[in-house]
C-alpha cells in the first residue's frame, strides 16, 4: 500500500509505495522504516524537496577513487607492525594527507611476504 506525504509549502509530493525497484542495478527494494522516518520527517518540515535532492545527489555521484589507495594501506600495515614490533601503541592526532612521493616510498619500504604474514596472523 502507497502513503503520499506532502510538503504543503514549497507544494511537492512524493507517494511512497512498499516496494522500489533500484534503477542502477534494477533489484527489488522494500522501503524501510527509516526511509519512511525521514521523509515524513521532512515533509512536515517543508524540506522534502531538499531530500529528494540530497538523495539524488548522493546516489548520482560517483565514488571517489582514491589516488593510491594500496600504498596507504601498505603505510598503515607498516604501522601495525611498527607497533607489534615495539609493543607500544602512541595516540597521534591526525596527519596531513601523504603526497604521491611519501606513498610510494612507503609501499617500496614493505615486502609482500611480510604483508601476507602480517594479514595471515590476523586471521585475514
Amino acid at each position: 500500500m502507497s502513503n503520499t506525504y506532502t510538503d504543503y509549502v514549497n507544494k511537492i509530493a512524493i507517494t511512497v509505495p512498499e516496494r522500489y525497484i533500484d534503477v542502477k542495478t534494477g533489484e527489488s527494494y522494500s522501503v524501510s522504516q527509516k526511509i519512511v522516518d525521514q521523509i515524513e520527517y521532512h515533509a512536515e518540515n517543508s524540506s522534502l524537496g531538499h531530500l529528494v535532492l540530497s538523495a539524488l545527489h548522493h546516489y548520482l555521484t560517483p565514488k571517489p577513487v582514491l589516488n593510491g589507495g594500496s600504498a596507504e594501506i601498505l603505510q598503515q600495515l607498516a604501522d601495525i607492525r611498527s607497533m607489534l614490533e615495539n609493543g607500544s601503541y602512541l595516540i597521534q592526532p591526525p596527519v596531513k594527507a601523504r603526497t604521491m612521493n611519501e606513498q610510494t616510498d612507503a609501499a617500496k619500504l614493505l615486502n609482500m611476504k611480510e604483508v601476507e604474514d602480517i594479514l595471515e596472523a590476523f586471521g585475514g
